[in-house]
């Protein structure tokens, strides 16, 4: 973690000295050469080189490289970089000079950026936690920044909730603090809030910081409860131009594919099942297959729909290219880059371009401008894989001696039993198409108002447009399923328009060396405009002309809405040190939301943190093998405010498209007007250690937190006389307790030999505390997760509710008399919790939870002179996965599904009497749901990736006129180690109110990188 922040004090040391530092260069003699380096062997950025007791100097590039011109043979030289200890030398007629610079940990104060601002992490009071990108990026190269950070800041979960091409990862901060919606960080990239980590390049990005306590994320108020992400993007470099590119081709196939039956084996049981059905229940049905067609079978095979849905092997490549330089006074830095991802589902597939220009000019010496735009397309095709009735559970279940289509050339739309439509329409006729376009500018005006006074402007514009398209034509699921065989197509637009205004006015000084200020005000407006607009179109007039022509068809509706929020806020901070060992940070933030309704509309969050480096006490000085040893508290309020706008008002719906006889169209209240609510309330208190032994070569940080949030935001039950079943209130109280811990470690520190291995642990338990009304329990809204999850006072967030499973009943204890009245053998056995003798609503109890307990990793960066390794692995823990995909296999509804799920092989059958746990084939099998039988434990442990590169020589390098070429090779995700019998454990965590139910989700896969890193 030093090193992450010695390189952000690099990017500073270097703005700092171009842009303040006119090194004249006196007339001399001759000219020196040479390459400033840490311990580590890698180059030391804007390391000043100065000519001792002249003006004459210059600073070092990109790799490190200086050139000096005019120095006298009998110079003495001075090299100095913030957080290292300066070095001296005299020339005595050397001309080169290869120079290693010693870390001094006495004076390592690197910088950290905290929101609107920065400070030195020696002065940090609250829990932040940072990571350098390239670390990240080279040990896990990726197109999407989240996943290389999934991991490495404890206390932040980030999980690959989705293999499909445009997703993006589940990124939670401690929690969760809502029961209605996602809470999910908030996101600021160089300063502008908004925004999404997968629109950025990654090898822009130079810096990511993550505000996890109240008293370091309070300066954010309203939308800081749920944690903030800070993005800093790398800045312009002054200097002959530089070109870097970064690029890798990607090959991905699918975790090991789900064990089916062979067709011979199905057909057989397809008989079995006949013959049993027809033993319970007194039936006559004939036989599916005739010995030879279950021959044929066995010698040929039959249809394997899992094949149809995965590939073999699919493609990603990424190319992205970077161009910087520029005079001592305008720098800029102009990038682009390039993906395009074939997916491991056959016809899903995402490509993504973006691009961004950072200019940055020094008008004057107290006065400096910049801009930032950048831009990111992004477009992609989905397959069907949300909720029950998606792609791979059609391909689990569906029988495999059926072919796709019947004699016409018609999509089958039944199984052997029960209507049921076959899977290759959902790979066959996907027709959809549809784009995201994002572009977001940015300008600045920095002042200098006098010594340690700064007043900064930024003004935001983001402008972000999506558009879906689809075409439901003939043999498509929804020709069949939803409109009565006719086809269909819809269009969809989302447009944001939103701009932010930011004023900060910063005050940093330093007194005598024992006092020490960072003080910051700021004033900040918000606006945003979203609208959306939906056309939709049955009976299409043609199917080519499809969402084209939605007007002809012969019945089309229209939709839209529009919504606009603003937003006003005041901030106050202030962050005080005392000889270098007391540290206090307070601050304070009024937010005004047009969100909310007038009277409730405006809110104050403040907070404060102390520390004590016990370190610097005198007492402690001669404690040489310890290098820190700093105590942490914190208190601190945030709010949110994510709630469906205008629920002051009364809400109209329109009843249908036509009008009546009078040319009037009819509408009725969909909503009523609740004024009453207000601000979600966070407050949060926090405990933090920090040590360092051994010039830092062993560092632990150390965090306990405890989270309340009340008022939180839910639909609450309406008595009934008001003709509406629920609305939106603040009904509810949710706490989250845990401990983070980060060690850090550099074993092995040699010439030519480095290791580097941290470890994270991160613990959090969220739990439901109080509902409205004295309530016990609070049902989730939508009509799946309200069968599978109850939210219930004194337990954890979204716990799976539903029957016990006890297996079997065997005709021993049916005939015994222990099974209900009227139970049949082979049926499944429930919990009479109530002993009644009737399983009922009344007998579900809490059968699980998906919420993680526990989560780790561990990361080892090993380099060899030119060579560098890593390996990189993460645990998650103490968390419950509903597998439905498992249910879907066996029944649905009560009734049996008859899949080649090998799961058939051991079901109760008269001859098999026992408790074997899978119901047999008889005609009431009881087949309650949600049932503990599917319920699994989710724990695992993957290793996220290996990678191995290699550095060629500077000395090769320089005759290609090349400054930088690293080859390498990585594997992602290669080794999975669960117990989930399901593909993918780790997808099932994407929402974190109905976190652990895996819907047949699309997985994620193994990866095999080729990539290169050049400059020059």
């Amino acid at each position: 973690m030093k090193n992450t922040f010695l390189w952000i004090h690099r990017l500073l040391s270097l703005f700092i000295i171009i842009c303040f530092c006119t090194l004249p260069i006196y007339a001399q003699n001759q000219q020196i050469t040479g390459r400033v380096l840490d311990k580590g062997n890698e180059p030391i950025i804007g390391a000043s080189v100065l000519v001792k007791g002249t003006t004459n100097g210059t600073i070092t590039d990109l790799d490190g490289n200086f050139r000096l011109s005019n120095v006298a043979k009998d110079a003495t030289i001075q090299i100095s970089y913030i957080g290292y200890k300066t070095q001296e030398f005299k020339l005595d007629g050397k001309t080169h000079f290869p120079i290693i610079l010693d870390e001094d940990t006495q004076t390592l104060d690197e910088v950290v950026v905290v929101g609107y601002g920065v400070q030195r992490k020696s002065d940090l009071t609250g829990a932040v936690a940072s990571v350098k990108a390239a670390d990240a990026l080279k040990g896990t190269p990726v197109s999407d920044i989240t996943n290389a950070l999934q991991g490495r800041l404890a206390g932040v979960s980030i999980m690959s909730s989705s293999g499909q091409p445009g997703s993006s990862a589940t990124i939670r901060v401690r929690g969760s603090n809502s029961l209605a919606s996602e809470s999910g960080p908030l996101i600021v990239i160089d300063g502008l809030m908004g925004g999404s980590l997968s629109s950025l390049n990654p090898s822009d990005i130079a810096s990511v910081e993550v505000l996890k306590d109240a008293s370091a994320t309070a300066i954010y108020g309203s939308k800081g409860s749920a944690g903030v992400i800070l993005i800093t993007t790398k800045n312009p470099e002054s200097g002959k131009v530089n070109v870097e590119y970064n690029g890798y081709i990607n090959f991905k196939t699918p975790y090991e594919l789900p064990e089916m039956m062979s067709a011979g084996q199905f057909a057989e049981l397809a008989n079995d099942y006949v013959n049993e059905i027809n033993a319970s229940t007194g039936s006559s049905m004939s036989e599916f297959y005739t010995p030879e067609q279950i021959q044929e079978f066995y010698q040929n095979g039959g249809y394997d729909y899992i094949d149809k849905v995965f590939r073999n092997m699919s493609i990603e490549h990424t190319h992205e290219l970077s161009i910087s330089g520029g005079s001592e006074k305008t720098k800029f830095l102009f990038s682009g880059s390039y993906n395009d991802n074939q997916g491991i589902v056959n016809n899903s597939w995402g490509k993504r371009f973006n691009y961004r220009l950072k200019v940055d000019t020094d008008i004057r010496k107290w006065l400096k401008v910049g801009l930032n735009f950048w831009g990111d397309y992004q477009k992609s095709s989905s397959i069907r894989f949300s909720q029950y009735n998606n792609l791979l559970i059609g391909a689990l279940t569906y029988p495999n001696t059926l072919s796709p289509t019947d004699e016409n050339g018609d999509y089958r739309t039944n199984n052997l039993i029960s209507p049921q439509y076959n899977p290759s329409i959902f790979v066959d006729t996907p027709q959809n198409d549809g784009y995201i376009y994002t572009s977001r500018l940015q300008g600045y005006v920095d002042v200098k108002l006098a010594k340690g006074l700064n007043f900064r402007m930024t003004q935001g514009f983001t402008f972000y447009n999506r558009n879906t398209q689809n075409l439901y034509g003939t043999g498509s699921y929804e020709y069949y399923q939803s409109y009565g065989q006719q086809t269909s197509a819809d269009a969809r637009s989302y447009h944001n328009y939103s701009w932010i205004n930011t004023n900060i006015l910063s005050y940093i000084r330093e007194f005598n060396e024992d006092h020490r200020i960072n003080a910051t005000a700021v004033l900040e407006q918000q606006y945003a405009n979203n609208y959306y607009l939906r056309g939709f179109g049955r009976d299409l007039i043609s199917e080519k002309l499809g969402y084209d022509a939605l007007g002809m068809s012969s019945l089309h509706t229209v939709e839209s809405e529009r919504d606009i929020t603003t937003m006003l806020s005041y901030l106050l901070r202030a962050n005080y040190v005392f000889k270098n060992r007391y540290m206090v940070t307070a601050s304070w933030r009024r937010d005004g939301s047009s969100a909310l309704a007038k009277d409730n509309r405006w809110e104050n969050f403040w907070a404060m943190a102390l520390a004590w480096d016990i370190k610097q006490e005198k007492f402690m000085q001669q404690v040489d093998f310890m290098d820190q040893f700093k105590l942490r508290f914190g208190y601190g309020e945030n709010g949110n405010q994510t709630m469906p706008s205008g629920q002051d008002y009364l809400a109209w719906t329109q009843i249908t498209a036509e009008k009546d006889k009078d040319g009037n169209l009819s509408f009725v209240t969909e909503r009523l007007a609740n004024r009453d609510v207000r601000w979600e309330r966070t407050s949060q208190f926090n405990y933090g250690l920090d040590l360092g032994f051994f010039n830092n070569r062993l560092t632990a940080s150390i965090d306990y937190y405890t989270k309340e949030t009340k008022d939180v935001l839910l639909y609450v039950n309406m008595p009934i006389y008001t003709g509406f079943t629920s609305r939106y209130a603040n009904a509810g109280t949710v706490t989250n307790k845990g401990f983070e811990i980060t060690l850090g470690a550099d074993p092995v520190v040699t010439k030519n030999f480095r290791w580097n291995t941290s470890v994270t642990l991160s613990r959090n338990i969220g739990k439901v505390k109080e509902l409205a009304d004295g309530n016990s329990y609070a049902d989730l809204s939508g009509n799946y997760e309200n069968k599978y999850f109850r939210n219930i006072v004194g337990e954890k967030i979204a716990t799976m509710w539903g029957y016990r499973n006890e297996g079997v009943w065997t005709s021993e204890e049916v005939n015994a008399g222990l099974a209900p009245v009227g139970t049949e053998a082979g049926s499944y056995k429930y919990k009479d919790k109530d002993n009644n003798g009737v399983i009922d609503e009344n007998d579900r109890e809490i059968i699980g939870n998906g919420q993680p307990s526990f989560q780790w990793s561990w990361n080892n960066a090993l380099s060899y002179k030119g060579f560098d390794f890593s390996l990189f692995v993460i645990g998650v823990h103490g968390f419950d996965i509903y597998n439905y995909t498992r249910e879907a296999r066996l029944s649905t509804n009560g009734s049996i599904v008859l899949s080649p799920t090998p799961e058939w092989e051991n079901r109760w059958t008269p001859e098999n009497d026992k408790n074997t746990g899978v119901a047999g084939f008889i005609g009431n099998r009881n087949a309650l749901t949600p049932s503990s039988q599917y319920v699994e434990n989710g724990s695992f442990v993957k290793v996220k990736s290996i990678t191995l590169g290699y550095t060629f020589p500077e000395k090769w390098m320089k005759k290609a006129t090349i400054n930088r070429l690293r080859v390498y090779v990585s594997l992602q995700n290669p080794f999975l180690f669960t117990g989930y019998s399901g593909m993918d454990p780790e997808v099932t965590l994407q929402k974190s109110l109905t976190s652990g139910i895996d819907w047949g989700y699309y997985p994620n896969g193994r990866n095999y990188l080729v990539g290169l890193n050049l400059s020059f």
